[in-house]
């Protein structure tokens, strides 16, 4: 088994997504560990299932490739699946995720089950912060704790510790990382979080979070808190 492997769901991101891993090894080098990417690409459209293909071995990736969209939440659960290490690291693939902050979560990985970023700066357009802190709300109704951010895409955690809990990961389709927070809530996990730096993308707008799409996203994100909070 690799001691980490980093877990980058990947859709239409060609401009973008070998600057991210080369910017990762680089840094994932210096710190004298084992590990791979797995990089979960969900049907993209704009020539990035052939780029990794052809930057497979140069990169160290682990590809878990499908022709049609399973969704950011269906492919970070594929991810978690198909890890082979004892410590697992997610994080998105535009480049938002700094990889100077790692060698802080490393050197803490031992201080809870989930350790979790937070960005106290978030570089995101205004409709989509505005979105997440009113959607705080409910969810800490719902999953009382003292995380700032149970939405960052920047957590660590012990491989073994979180899948007997993978059935109960299925019910946020956008908002993987609230729905995964609230499943570590629910089951008593602890939780530990890191100030991280949160930078623009490097290419391009979301794919997911246009202004349109925000009311439809609330209401099914809504729906998955209250399904999480009463499952079984």
């Amino acid at each position: 088994m690799d001691d980490l492997n980093i877990i980058l769901p990947v859709f239409n991101e060609v401009d973008s997504i070998e600057l991210v891993l080369k910017e990762w090894k680089k840094e994932l080098d210096t710190v004298g560990i084992s590990y791979h990417f797995v990089i979960c690409e969900d049907g993209s459209t704009d020539g990035t299932k052939e780029l990794l293909n052809k930057i497979q071995k140069k990169y160290k990736l682990v590809l878990s490739q499908k022709a049609e969209r399973r969704g950011y939440g269906g492919a970070v659960i594929d991810g978690i699946k198909t890890a082979n290490s004892t410590y697992i690291l997610c994080i998105d693939s535009d480049g938002q995720c700094d990889p100077k902050d790692f060698h802080a979560f490393w050197k803490q990985k031992a201080k809870a089950d989930i350790l979790i970023g937070w960005r106290t700066n978030r570089a995101d357009a205004l409709q989509r912060k505005i979105f997440s802190g009113a959607f705080k709300q409910s969810f800490k109704f719902l999953f009382p704790t003292e995380i700032h951010d149970p939405s960052a895409p920047f957590v660590l955690f012990k491989k073994k510790k979180i899948s007997k809990y993978i059935p109960y990961l299925k019910f946020m389709k956008e908002g993987f990382w609230w729905g995964f927070i609230g499943m570590a809530v629910k089951k008593g996990l602890s939780l530990f979080e890191l100030p991280m730096n949160h930078r623009q993308r490097l290419m391009g707008d979301t794919q997911v979070y246009h202004l349109k799409k925000i009311p439809s996203i609330a209401v099914r994100n809504q729906i998955g808190l209250l399904r999480l909070k009463f499952a079984k």
